[in-house]
């Protein structure tokens, strides 16, 4: 059960620096609890693209051939073409893939424009918070997580607070209307079986 409620109190600009680019799955833009939506609402410099392969995609093309540009990927290393040393502090446009791990996986194998840029990887991040949509990826964050995490980096004096509440407040909402009955037996027994 997915209810919706207003965040509006709870979502102010936040006036990032740092372009960010989502690349989002097309059935993930129609999932209601997806955090996207909330860094919409709120990020100041935020563009989504949807799709599965962006490798001639022209908008995204025109981002990443432009040597003004430092594009940063945020994504776990899977692969061995990781560049080793990362200077984000320059990152001016960073690039994130949204969607379900195995969907992501597909949209990066599939977008070849993607896999010679620098890549950030979170891998010793925080736990998600995201109780009420769980990840099947050891320390899967959601989408706004992410963004957060890695802009809290590139951008250590951005004030992402209200992000933060609203994204705790949709959490709250939600487990409150379906009761705590049905999260305990449906989220947290899940969760200490992984």
């Amino acid at each position: 059960m997915i209810i919706a409620r207003c965040l509006c109190e709870y979502l102010k600009p936040v006036n990032n620096s740092t372009q960010i680019i989502i690349l989002q799955h097309p059935k993930e833009s129609k999932h209601p609890l997806n955090t996207v939506k909330i860094l919409t609402k709120s990020l100041v410099k935020i563009i989504i693209f949807s799709g599965e392969d962006f490798s001639q995609h022209q908008e995204l093309n025109l981002i990443l051939d432009n040597s003004e540009n430092k594009v940063v990927l945020l994504f776990p290393e899977i692969d061995r073409q990781v560049k080793t040393s990362l200077d984000v502090a320059t990152t001016t446009h960073l690039v994130l893939i949204d969607g379900p791990w195995r969907k992501a996986k597909k949209i990066y194998f599939l977008s070849r424009n993607l896999h010679s840029l620098q890549r950030l990887s979170l891998e010793n991040s925080k736990i998600s918070n995201y109780r009420i949509r769980q990840s099947h990826q050891k320390n899967g964050l959601s989408s706004l997580e992410a963004s957060l995490e890695a802009l809290k980096l590139i951008e250590p004096n951005l004030n992402t607070n209200s992000l933060e509440l609203a994204f705790q407040k949709m959490i709250d909402f939600q487990i409150d209307k379906m009761g705590q009955a049905v999260f305990n037996a449906n989220y947290i027994q899940k969760k200490s079986e992984e």
